[in-house]
């Protein structure tokens, strides 16, 4: 395995929940003090956990501040237009743009599964450049791509007919159970079409 692969680390569960917490804040401040408050919270408490994962030694370099103008103008125009299609809507263009984005990379050399696989299935003696591999990933990084489109056109359709709260509500829970399944069928494939290839390669090591 390459020296790249081994510095990767699985995400921990503790960033994971913070990421909730804008969700939680926006529920929380709709239910009390109405859309535009809400609007406002959730982008405050996001650019806090922005700026802390930077404070916590998280090199995030030319991101940060485009994260931050990005969470800055997205709460200016829902707030200015006092509408949450057109605040959430900034999200689910952001998250087809990045389909697309990823989904290219399957035709190049270095799909971005090839970095991602790692993480969950490590091989000691088939790398990256295994030619097998690098198809695989591929077919991991375009699956993935596809259906995120999916799921960013059932939101962009969703959006138009719930409220503010039911979106959220749905876009948490909605996608992470879909992506919960296709990441369990694309981990199940690679596991099948490489472990065969480790087996292969380890078999022809010297004794």
């Amino acid at each position: 395995m390459s020296p790249s692969a081994t510095a990767l680390r699985r995400p921990g569960l503790v960033p994971a929940l913070m990421s909730l917490l804008p969700t939680a804040a926006f529920l929380i401040v709709d239910a009390w003090l109405g859309l535009v408050p809400a609007m406002i919270a959730a982008s405050a408490l996001t650019v806090v956990l922005i700026v802390v994962r930077r404070i916590g030694g998280r090199r995030i370099g030319l991101l940060l501040p485009l994260a931050l103008a990005y969470v800055v103008l997205k709460a200016v125009a829902g707030i200015l237009t006092q509408s949450h299609v057109v605040y959430f809507g900034a999200g689910v263009a952001l998250s087809a743009l990045t389909a697309i984005a990823v989904g290219v990379t399957a035709f190049t050399r270095t799909p971005v599964a090839s970095y991602l696989i790692p993480l969950v299935t490590p091989y000691r003696r088939l790398t990256p450049d295994h030619p097998v591999y690098r198809r695989v990933a591929a077919h991991v990084t375009l699956a993935w791509a596809v259906v995120e489109l999916g799921i960013v056109a059932w939101e962009g359709w969703h959006l138009t007919v719930a409220s503010a709260s039911e979106f959220v509500i749905m876009r948490t829970v909605g996608p992470w159970m879909a992506m919960g399944v296709l990441i369990f069928c694309l981990i199940f494939y690679v596991r099948f079409r490489l472990d065969r290839h480790e087996w292969a390669l380890a078999r022809e090591e010297p004794a």
